[in-house]
């Protein structure tokens, strides 16, 4: 190989090399303009009370704690020096009750409303929360069913290990995984039973016969996924390929699934764990949510997605087609496509509120946070 040759392939080497830095470094840009156009939007939303937006639910401490969780995890990193944050802040605090909860009382959900206020505030890395999160960690942990909570023993498989929404006896995977979300901001012990038994209600919405040991969940067809809680599933119900009757798995309720998992501290070659990522492979997707209809839930999806990949450590990922994929990436390109001119996101979809501008920008923002966290590695 002659002198030239060899300095010639060195410097394309360099070149793509430039031009590879400069691509991650206008994509890391993007995601970082699009989100803080988004927290622009949502300011632009706060009422003076704190609450953001003019919905029947913008009460509710939850809609002002994803707001303001998406505030303070974006690349402004928005803390008690700004007017929306703090303004957000008094709100949350004055909604506290004496048992610890944080919620509205004429709407109710307190242990839903509790843990994403306490996702938020956590958020603000301030000590002076202390005392008012130490009360509301009680409120959560006192939320967790188990066999001394009175439900019908009948359905003790349905329901043990699960957070309720506070009053009503009844447990499912996106209440337990914001829950779950509250206690590992709040440092709650590794060593808790409470992890333990989380993870048994968790283990029982999966579609794996080697890790759920509830009968009605046996005999499907193992492909990994989650649903909404056992027996149940959001999107319906599936034909197995033995002709047996099952509820649908689905992202939303996958992803949660693998980043509560991870809170609780269960390792990354636990079978559950496992089936969880084959079930991802099988259905990596950012511009829809593998197992529902159409765009429903989608923000939701997006955010949820963005957790369990940011706890589980993943930058890359191979599909079962053998191709490797940067979730990040993907998923950041696909939220800017739908960010609307003001910074704000909704969805055509109205189920779960999210045609609620203010409800899926904060969804959308948060997972736009960990993209850019995820895009600077």
């Amino acid at each position: 190989m002659s002198r030239k040759f060899q300095i010639a392939l060195t410097v394309l080497a360099l070149l793509a090399c430039a031009n590879l830095l400069a691509s991650e470094s206008a994509e890391l840009d993007a995601a970082i303009a699009g989100a803080n156009k988004g927290v622009d939007f949502l300011i632009a939303q706060q009422n003076d009370n704190g609450t953001f937006g003019k919905s029947t639910a913008a009460a509710n401490p939850g809609m002002v704690g994803l707001a303001l969780k998406a505030m303070a995890s974006s690349p402004r990193k928005l803390r008690e020096n700004n007017p929306a944050v703090e303004r957000a802040v008094k709100y949350l605090l004055s909604k506290q009750e004496p048992d610890g909860s944080i919620f509205d009382q004429k709407l109710g959900l307190s242990n839903y409303n509790t843990s994403i206020a306490v996702i938020a505030l956590a958020a603000l890395e301030n000590p002076a929360y202390k005392p008012v999160l130490e009360k509301a960690k009680k409120f959560i942990l006192s939320c967790q069913l188990d066999e001394e909570k009175g439900y019908n023993p009948s359905e003790h498989y349905r329901a043990f290990g699960g957070f309720s929404y506070g009053t009503n006896p009844r447990a499912d995977l996106s209440n337990s995984g914001f829950s779950m979300e509250a206690l590992n901001a709040l440092g709650l012990e590794k060593d808790s039973p409470a992890w333990k038994n989380a993870v048994k209600f968790i283990q029982r919405c999966q579609d794996n016969d080697e890790t759920n040991d509830a009968p009605s969940m046996k005999g499907g067809d193992n492909t990994g996924g989650y649903v909404y809680y056992p027996d149940v599933s959001e999107f319906k119900t599936i034909k197995t390929k033995s002709g047996k009757t099952m509820p649908k798995p689905y992202g939303n309720m996958t992803y949660m699934a693998v980043k509560s998992l991870i809170y609780a501290g269960v390792k990354k070659d636990d079978p559950g764990l496992q089936a969880a990522f084959k079930w991802i492979r099988n259905n990596y997707a950012v511009d829809h949510q593998p197992g529902a209809d159409g765009t429903t839930g989608y923000f939701y999806y997006a955010n949820v997605m963005a957790k369990a990949m940011t706890a589980a450590g993943i930058k890359e990922l191979e599909t079962a087609d053998g191709k490797k994929v940067h979730w990040a990436k993907d998923l950041a390109a696909e939220l800017l496509k739908l960010q609307k001119p003001d910074g704000s996101f909704v969805n055509e979809a109205p189920r779960w509120m999210e045609n609620d501008a203010v409800l899926s920008t904060s969804y959308a923002v948060d997972a736009l946070n960990l993209c850019v966290e995820a895009l600077k590695k």
